[in-house]
């Protein structure tokens, strides 16, 4: 334990006040500044080759100032122009951390090539992992150089100070795992939490007044957790400051710096709780069930679902069986209903239709969409029909859907495969046709589609804004609280699917929801 306070005290000896204060209120001020400055640029179709200049620089004055702190010096002082090169590189490639919604951002009004991202979508589960891996090496490799810059600005070489920084970080195998992943998952897990907990906590709100004060609190909180970990960053190998005296001038400028900074956050929120709330958007059942009332995708269920709770849609999926029969499942083997090793895809209708399903205390069989469909048009129930499709079926699931074009009328259809959504949307030009963005991160490919059914855990206030401005509508997915459905309310959402139907009965206090609406998606 006294261990553990000796080296709390030694690190915050090694920062000023003065330091901690600007990196907590000073930068941030300009990192919101000029993020607020692009997405509304983005917003009214505004781009520039420039904007990207104002970027480089943000992360060029970071570096700069992250090279100042880490030598305890003052602005400018000592100042090296190849040390201050090395800090931008590092904080570049530091940047899809720290900047993470700025490229986001970027993504969503300029999204990658839609095949691209059908691609990475598609085999996105492959490819994370090996990216992840690969951006952890490079961080690894960022953290024993981290004290170049200092020892460029020392005037050694550039080969020494690679030597020196390699040999100051160098620990034991355990020392290094704290200090490279363990620490910075803390400081990303209570960030998550504080986050978590300031949600949570809306639901003591009663005023608009308390609320904007509440969303300022948080964000300074926010700061001053990033600050230590900024400060944590600079930290090693670093001597205790001497002198922490400030002149009246320096006091008078961080007071200023942190009047305005918090007028900032002001401002924005104000305009934020200007929104107002849209319409009730539709409600549809998931899989067709509500609190576990049934097997998904059943017909017993879709029945029982649509007369006593009666949503607006219920969702469901088909699948093309091995002899070109459309069935309604949603998984592509019956591992998890019927504890067989069967793909949907490599077996035959006739060896599908005898097995029972078991889900929720409940059994029954697997439907054909045809039967399903008919039911669905008996109960006057619309259906949101999801086209799950796989190598094998890619090619000719949508040619099945033909024969029932009549019987489809009113209902919609979506797909997580780009090409297949494109091509029901030429087939059926009358109907609503929509894509399911399997996460949200990488932005929405743009389309002609009807509409974009987003994964509600991975959502965004600016991809939401992207795809209203191109007049497509936005569903969501899944939502299975009543928080959470208000919450999404304020975000302008047309569709939520849920798995309970309660979600929607709660009729939940304004200010508490876009509070919490602004502190998820702002």
């Amino acid at each position: 334990m006294n261990s553990i306070r000796q080296r709390l005290a030694y690190f915050f000896s090694t920062f000023s006040l003065y330091n901690f204060l600007i990196i907590s209120f000073g930068l941030p001020f300009l990192t919101e500044g000029l993020f607020l400055f692009f997405r509304q640029s983005f917003l009214n179709n505004l781009y520039s080759p420039f904007y990207l200049f104002l970027f480089l620089a943000m992360i060029f004055l970071y570096g700069n100032l992250f090279s100042q702190v880490q030598s305890n010096e003052k602005a400018f002082q000592n100042f090296s122009l190849k040390a201050a090169f090395v800090s931008f590189a590092y904080w570049l490639l530091l940047s899809p951390i720290f900047f993470f919604r700025f490229y986001q951002m970027l993504l969503v009004w300029q999204p990658l090539p839609a095949r691209l991202l059908s691609f990475l979508f598609l085999y996105r589960w492959k490819i994370l992992p090996i990216l992840i891996i690969l951006y952890l090496i490079v961080l690894y490799f960022l953290y024993r150089s981290i004290l170049v810059p200092k020892y460029l600005k020392q005037s050694k070489p550039m080969k020494e100070s690679i030597e020196l920084s390699w040999q100051k970080t160098k620990k034991s195998l355990p020392k290094q795992f704290v200090i490279f992943l363990l620490i910075p998952l803390f400081f990303l897990s209570v960030s998550l939490l504080i986050k978590i907990g300031f949600i949570w906590a809306t639901q003591l709100l009663t005023k608009q007044s308390t609320a904007m004060v509440f969303l300022v609190v948080y964000r300074v909180i926010q700061n001053i957790l990033w600050t230590f970990f900024f400060l944590y960053l600079a930290a090693p190998d670093k001597e205790p400051l001497n002198d922490e005296s400030m002149s009246k001038g320096s006091i008078l400028w961080l007071g200023l710096i942190i009047i305005t900074c918090l007028g900032l956050y002001s401002l924005h929120y104000t305009h934020a709780f200007q929104v107002q709330r849209a319409a009730p958007p539709m409600t549809i059942s998931h899989r067709g069930v509500s609190n576990h009332n049934g097997v998904q995708n059943s017909i017993e269920v879709l029945k029982k679902t649509s007369q006593q709770l009666r949503p607006d849609f219920v969702e469901m999926d088909v699948q093309e069986t091995a002899d070109h029969q459309l069935v309604v499942i949603h998984d592509e083997d019956l591992n998890a209903l019927a504890d067989k090793n069967l793909r949907i895809d490599e077996t035959t209708w006739q060896d599908l239709k005898n097995i029972t399903l078991k889900e929720n205390g409940y059994t029954s069989k697997i439907p054909l969409f045809s039967d399903y469909l008919a039911t669905a048009n008996q109960l006057n129930q619309k259906l949101l029909i999801e086209l799950k499709v796989t190598s094998k079926t890619k090619a000719t699931i949508t040619q099945r859907l033909l024969p029932l074009k009549n019987q489809l009328a009113n209902h919609q259809l979506q797909s997580m495969d780009l090409d297949t959504a494109n091509q029901m949307k030429k087939d059926f030009p009358k109907l609503r046709v929509g894509y399911i963005l399997p996460f949200d991160l990488l932005g929405s490919p743009k389309t002609s589609l009807d509409f974009v059914n987003i994964e509600s855990r991975t959502a965004n206030g600016d991809l939401i804004q992207a795809l209203r401005q191109r007049k497509q509508a936005v569903y969501a997915w899944p939502v299975n609280s009543q928080q959470q459905a208000a919450v999404l309310r304020f975000q302008r959402i047309d569709g939520i699917l849920t798995d309970d139907m309660s979600v929607f009965s709660n009729k939940s206090d304004d200010i508490k929801a876009q509070t919490a609406s602004i502190l998820q998606f702002d």
